[in-house]
């Protein structure tokens, strides 16, 4: 089933549209949200930004794409906005409470630093599994088993610079694919 005439009724503002989206998806929405955040609060409060958004930002859905991935797309993106404006609003209240006191990252932080990392790694993923056989298993070996070059030249009956070649070749892949890394 094509999600286009969803798409173009809430492209056209039609609300019965968006109901009908919102009674759809809330639940599923809700549901990642809380495994995310542990924060039946935070949920609802995300769920609610999100679908506003999602009706703002109307127009540009496109017909395309499936509507549950915009959907979840922008849900994601609430999630990640409202987490960095907690951790930003929950360390000012540190400083302000307790100033030159160490203090430890809040659980809004801790969730945002989890997501970000599980999005990096599955995203290097990505990348690694997009390269070529000999590259793909020479980087596998140095990065995720830790084995030195000389040990994967040896694994692999290719001389050192080879394997320095190929995981140069991967960090510039990576890079080229992933900004900041």
């Amino acid at each position: 089933m094509s999600d286009q005439p969803t798409i173009a009724a809430l492209r056209m503002g039609n609300q019965f549209a968006f109901e009908a989206v919102f009674h759809a998806f809330h639940p599923k929405v809700y549901g990642y949200i809380l495994q995310k955040t542990h924060s039946a609060y935070m949920a609802e409060e995300v769920v609610q930004l999100a679908f506003i958004k999602l009706w703002h930002y109307r127009e540009s859905l496109d017909p395309e794409v499936s509507l549950s991935a915009q959907v979840f797309r922008v849900a994601k993106t609430t999630l990640i906005d409202q987490l960095r404006k907690e951790a930003v609003r929950s360390r000012l209240l540190t400083q302000g409470e307790a100033k030159g006191t160490a203090q430890s990252e809040s659980p809004t932080e801790n969730a945002l630093k989890r997501l970000e990392e599980k999005e990096l790694a599955e995203r290097i993923q990505q990348v690694v599994r997009s390269m070529p056989g000999v590259r793909q298993r020479v980087f596998a070996m140095s990065r995720f088993k830790g084995m030195s070059y000389k040990e994967i030249a040896d694994a692999l009956s290719i001389s050192v610079r080879t394997v320095e070649n190929h995981i140069a070749q991967a960090l510039k892949q990576l890079r080229h694919n992933i900004p900041f890394f």
